[in-house]
């Protein structure tokens, strides 16, 4: 387990636990109550944060380098829990690897048997992220089955699974921007797409059939009824009973848009 991360509230409260300490002992002329007066050295203390983190050589895109191993694993489960920032996730890992990325925020991982969580400390603040331009890209082998599974806020996801053996696949988005491309030859691949106030396209490689249902609060639903014709209340590839390689596709929407072509 490794952990790199922002130091701006550790400064911050020796910041202001000196301003008290020298307050009580008389050697500043203002009582602790008027520091809401000081508000201003919140931004000197955010303006340190970001010289030292410039001067570590931190927020930079590949600054943490994660590398594991796949061992004897003929199957995974992998899990990834991001908050703000940029998320990418596709094929590539080396041989022996099940995954490889560069990170530039704080970044822990667990393996126990065949699963593997991959998750960032939480941020303070929502925009922290934003600021420090977090961002994860992650390569997963392709040469076993895997079940994922991402838990995503407010951020730009793009998940690239096409040359992935993906099984299984839970993805649950808040106010997030998600484009996923689908597996091309997993077999019969599960799917539940879980999204809040989020914009979430999901895209079928040719030569995989599909069948997709769907419940939408107050959001909008757009199907390619091309490809995937309405039958009853789903949609449904023609040949989906006989399909070598196909999508079974179920979709809970909130308030925004989902896009499935």
């Amino acid at each position: 387990m490794r952990r790199v991360g922002p130091i701006f509230w550790p400064i911050l409260l020796i910041a202001v636990g000196v301003l008290f300490l020298l307050s009580n002992m008389g050697l500043v002329p203002f009582s602790p109550w008027d520091l809401w007066k000081l508000w201003p050295l919140i931004l000197v203390v955010i303006g340190l944060d970001v010289l030292l983190e410039i001067s570590l050589g931190r927020g930079r895109a590949g600054n943490e380098q994660l590398s594991i191993d796949r061992d004897t694993l003929s199957e995974a489960e992998v899990s990834f829990e991001f908050g703000a920032g940029e998320l990418n996730v596709a094929a590539g890992a080396g041989p022996g690897k099940l995954l490889e990325g560069e990170f530039t925020d704080d970044v822990e991982y667990q393996l126990r048997d065949r699963r593997l969580k991959v998750s960032s400390r939480p941020d303070w603040w929502g925009w922290w992220g934003w600021r420090h331009g977090h961002r994860w890209d992650a390569r997963l082998t392709g040469d076993i089955p895997l079940k994922l599974h991402f838990q995503v806020g407010a951020c730009q996801s793009n998940l690239d699974l096409g040359d992935l053996k993906v099984t299984d696949l839970l993805l649950e988005s808040g106010a997030a921007d998600t484009r996923v491309r689908f597996s091309r030859e997993a077999g019969l691949t599960r799917a539940r797409v879980k999204s809040g106030a989020a914009s979430v396209r999901l895209t079928v490689p040719e030569g995989v059939a599909a069948r997709i249902t769907a419940t939408m609060a107050i959001g909008t639903l757009d199907v390619d009824t091309g490809r995937f014709p309405r039958s009853g209340s789903a949609y449904e590839s023609p040949d989906y009973a006989t399909a070598a390689n196909k999508l079974d596709l179920g979709i809970e929407g909130g308030v925004g848009s989902v896009t499935v072509s």
